[in-house]
């Protein structure tokens, strides 16, 4: 399959709001449209029964270089997909691509339907900003010897999983050890208004990290990832951020939980983490720079609420 590199920019790129769409365009080896067949994070199909419905050749999009692609777009954040030949009469053996996850915004593919190999060309297509930092919460911060990463999930969770593993030794990295994987703590929201969820893992081992992580609510989940240590994700699998050691906001004093204000759930995070041992809870717990979570610590937290 021919690789395309000519850099353009798209001629209908989507943007992610509130009322967000996801646009699928794709070429193939033949020039035959091929069937697309996608389904929701609760594995449910919105684009037909498999194999899906063949892509109507009279609804394409061109670009720059000349191009014609096969098009179509959902009303949706964020789709699964799978592009195949329709089989034989609709029936086996179907040439198919394996699962394409977290598809979101506009995309662009390469597809041969007589070898079920695929690309991803969006990159050629799509014009990216680069990730703007400022727009993260306060309580995005590097974690000293702990595994971390955060994930910028659509503004539609309300909740997050992550399952984490290493593929050379076989640990898991979930509590749980069981799918979806442990739920993550929410410390705010970006500026555009999503949602960021903090992973914090086991301390750090040398020679076993984990090498890839998935994030998802239960339904909706990511492709599988390659794990960076301080890695700030999003649903179309994109490593945005790596926080590095001193990276980050200053803390706000009083603010333990990272919500940017000092109010009683500060308070209760530190008596969490102090009692129960809860570290998901604080990302600013040492509050009178002795090195140490304590009582006193809470007593600070006290002070400032007061006016102290």
């Amino acid at each position: 399959m021919k690789k395309i590199t000519t850099l353009l920019i798209a001629l209908a790129c989507v943007a992610i709001s509130a009322s967000a769409t996801v646009t699928i365009n794709v070429r193939t080896s033949t020039g035959n449209a091929p069937y697309l067949y996608a389904w929701d994070g609760a594995g449910v199909s919105i684009n037909g029964a498999w194999p899906g419905t063949l892509m109507d050749a009279t609804q394409t999009v061109s670009t720059p270089d000349g191009l014609v692609w096969f098009t179509q777009t959902f009303d949706v954040d964020a789709i699964n997909i799978i592009f195949n030949d329709g089989g034989i009469d609709g029936e086996e053996p179907f040439v198919q691509t394996s699962d394409i996850r977290g598809v979101t915004g506009t995309a662009y593919y390469t597809f041969d339907p007589e070898e079920g190999g695929f690309e991803d060309v969006t990159s050629t297509y799509v014009t990216e900003t680069g990730f703007d930092v400022s727009t993260l919460p306060a309580g995005v911060v590097y974690v000293e010897g702990k595994e971390f990463a955060y994930f910028v999930a659509p503004a539609s969770w309300t909740n997050c999983n992550v399952w984490a593993w290493n593929g050379t030794t076989g640990t898991n990295f979930t509590q749980s050890g069981a799918w979806p994987g442990d739920p993550i703590t929410l410390i705010g929201n970006t500026t555009d208004g999503n949602p960021v969820y903090q992973w914090i893992g086991a301390d750090i081992v040398e020679g076993d990290s984990p090498t890839g992580i998935i994030f998802n609510n239960g339904g909706t989940q990511t492709a599988d990832l390659e794990y960076v240590a301080g890695g700030v994700y999003n649903l179309a699998g994109k490593l945005l951020y790596t926080v590095e050691p001193g990276a980050g906001p200053e803390p706000v004093p009083g603010d333990v939980n990272g919500d940017g204000e000092v109010t009683g759930s500060d308070v209760t995070a530190l008596y969490n983490h102090i009692l129960f041992g809860q570290d998901t809870e604080i990302f600013n717990g040492d509050q009178n720079g002795d090195g140490e979570v304590t009582g006193s610590d809470v007593t600070a937290v006290y002070n400032i609420i007061l006016g102290l």
